[in-house]
């Protein structure tokens, strides 16, 4: 029996997600007191709705897709759920995997902003918001799959 492993978005993202949604937040109402003498009194009040409208659906929707992020990986395929409101299964076997590319950011080692993504032909998948251990370690099972896979096909011809 092969053995998986299971991961789960970093949760300290949610934390810097928060901070930058606040920093987003001050930026943006600052802005609008800045231009609120050259704009009517009635746009200004449907913009900053619509803001605070935008900015409490991302501080809800976003914890939720961390919470239900989970990425289970074999030897052979990767299973992604992710979602907010329609959680989304995809299977993804190695044997179609033509690529992964790994995004470390900058500070990721404190935020958690890393990303691993699967290229396969006319797909791409996405592991979002994990800790640099964990998209490094991912990385190398895919790449190993890949390369073993490569080596396979080389000894055959």
């Amino acid at each position: 029996m092969e053995q998986e492993k299971n991961y789960t978005a970093c949760r300290r993202t949610v934390f810097w997600f928060f901070i930058f949604s606040f920093g987003l937040h001050t930026g943006f109402k600052a802005g609008l007191k800045a231009v609120s003498n050259f704009l009517p009194q009635n746009v200004l009040i449907i913009a900053d709705m619509v803001w605070e409208a935008l900015i409490i659906l991302l501080i809800i929707a976003f914890p939720v897709y961390v919470l239900v992020a989970r990425y289970t990986i074999n030897s052979q395929s990767a299973r992604l759920r992710t979602g907010v409101l329609l959680i989304s299964h995809q299977y993804v076997p190695f044997d179609s995997v033509l690529s992964v590319t790994t995004v470390l950011t900058p500070l990721s080692f404190i935020t958690g902003f890393n990303f691993v993504v699967l290229n396969s032909p006319g797909a791409k998948s996405v592991m979002s918001f994990l800790t640099r251990r964990q998209a490094r370690e991912i990385s190398q099972v895919i790449n190993d799959a890949i390369q073993k896979r490569e080596h396979e096909r080389g000894d055959d011809s």
